[in-house]
């Protein structure tokens, strides 16, 4: 009977064991992914501005709870009026942001004369589009609709080194000049389905957006494959009506002009 229990013990304990090993390596993994903990808060509220006129306000903003460095916390909240990052801080950001925004569409010319009843809206979103490796992408995201006109938006894309506490630049990732990344975003763009539709009923902006000279945009992000370029409405061309465009330019093209330490932390050959 003892020689059954020595044995039963030893096996419960080589189980313990085994499953704290088990945990530790899964612990170890998690961390070498790189994850970056990241959680959000958000306000919606429908605001009556006149009579005639409800608003719609929603808004989101992502909340890093791990991150202290006062730097890198103002280029993630570009703008923002009060040095409390906390959750409860970035909840207040919110209403007082939705407060100045009724108040302004408050006193806007387009109230006077309107009777019939219309619902506008603004709403803003921050979104992780990649978490890994000690890098985080985020699309921001803001529009605004006020009655029958035309809704106005934007997009701006950032990076966020974790590991270095730093928005990323182009100059951290590839050793291209800026011609030479102009010249290969035009070889891709031309590549992209939107620009092949233009080409084939729009004749008069494809030579249009193929003659323009448009920058290197600082709107981008990237994933295991490629390195993306997110263009607004009208910054290629002015007063065109494709919208948004996004141009797509894959780590293969961009061999050799990786720089070695981005490519080891994104596994990228």
């Amino acid at each position: 009977m003892r020689k059954w229990y020595f044995i039963w013990a030893s096996a419960f304990f080589l189980v313990i064991f085994s499953c704290k090993e088990l945990g530790n390596d899964k612990k170890k993994t998690e961390q070498n992914f790189g994850r970056t903990p990241v959680d959000y808060v958000i306000e919606e509220d429908t605001v009556k501005i006149s009579d005639s006129v409800l608003l719609r306000y929603s808004s989101k903003l992502l909340w890093f709870p791990n991150l202290k460095n006062d730097q890198l916390l103002k280029e993630i909240y570009p703008g923002k009026k009060s040095a409390d990052f906390s959750r409860n801080g970035l909840q207040n950001d919110l209403r007082q942001d939705k407060n100045e925004i009724s108040n302004r569409l408050r006193n806007t010319a387009q109230l006077l004369n309107l009777k019939q009843q219309q619902q506008w809206s603004y709403i803003s979103f921050m979104n992780v589009r990649m978490n890994r490796n000690n890098y985080v992408s985020v699309q921001y995201y803001i529009s605004e609709s006020t009655g029958e006109s035309k809704v106005r938006y934007s997009y701006k894309e950032k990076v966020f080194d974790f590991k270095n506490l730093k928005m990323l630049q182009l100059s951290d990732m590839i050793t291209l000049s800026e011609e030479t990344v102009k010249r290969t975003l035009k070889v891709n763009l031309e590549k992209t389905t939107i620009m092949q539709q233009i080409k084939t009923y729009d004749p008069q902006t494809y030579a249009a957006i193929s003659a323009a000279a448009f920058p290197v945009s600082r709107n981008f992000y990237f994933d295991d494959y490629n390195l993306y370029f997110h263009y607004n409405a009208n910054e290629i061309i002015r007063n065109d009506d494709i919208g948004d465009l996004i141009i797509a330019v894959s780590w293969n093209d961009l061999s050799g002009y990786i720089k070695p330490e981005f490519a080891r932390r994104m596994k990228i050959n």
